[in-house]
């Protein structure tokens, strides 16, 4: 988490970058605004940390994590310190990235899948019209966290690409069903960058 902060203070300077992670075993990341307590089963033994960004929580260790930092002035958005313009010119090339991988991402409110399983602390348990979603199921495939500041934007984002490690109904009380896609890092990290230097961003050939 503390390097996802870097890249944010770097981007606050003028540098876009951004670097694709993946984890040492089960995590739970949570949103900066999150309790343990509150987020977690009481027989949860998953370690946890908690982001520099906000939104719910998110299983780790199956799952290919993207960490992007973008000066607002790259975005091209004309009102930059409105969070649902910078978070659509981001996400939205998260999206076309995914779908230069075969994925067949689209954001809900493209599509007729938006629901919620209830009050639930899980990130993919809840579709929401600006999350990434399968277009033929509308099963969740990506989340996405985002911290506005001053000069740029942090997106932290989760793709699930694997079977979880472990049974996600031991760390949240509603968890959502096991869902992946069939994704390569290497080629996600190459299409995220060809989705940034054909628009107007300078986000550098330095994306890990």
């Amino acid at each position: 988490m503390s390097r996802d902060e870097a890249l944010f203070e770097r981007a606050e300077k003028g540098t876009a970058c951004a670097r694709i992670y993946g984890w040492d075993g089960p995590w739970v990341s949570l949103g900066r605004f999150q309790s343990p307590e509150r987020a977690l089963a009481a027989e949860c033994t998953v370690p946890w940390v908690v982001r520099p960004t906000g939104g719910k929580a998110v299983l780790h260790g199956h799952d290919v994590t993207l960490g992007l930092a973008v000066p607002l002035e790259d975005l091209g958005v004309r009102d930059s310190r409105s969070l649902g313009p910078v978070y659509r010119a981001v996400v939205s090339r998260i999206v076309q990235a995914m779908q230069e991988c075969g994925v067949p991402a689209a954001l809900g409110e493209d599509t007729s899948f938006v629901a919620s399983r209830g009050h639930t602390s899980d990130c993919f348990a809840h579709v929401a019209p600006n999350d990434v979603v399968d277009k033929r199921t509308g099963q969740k495939v990506c989340g996405c966290a985002l911290r506005l500041g001053s000069k740029a934007v942090l997106v932290q984002a989760s793709i699930p690409a694997a079977r979880p490690l472990v049974d996600p109904a031991m760390v949240f009380r509603r968890p959502a069903p096991a869902a992946w896609v069939d994704m390569e890092p290497g080629m996600f990290a190459e299409a995220l960058r060809q989705g940034f230097l054909d628009r107007p961003s300078r986000l550098p050939d330095s994306v890990q």
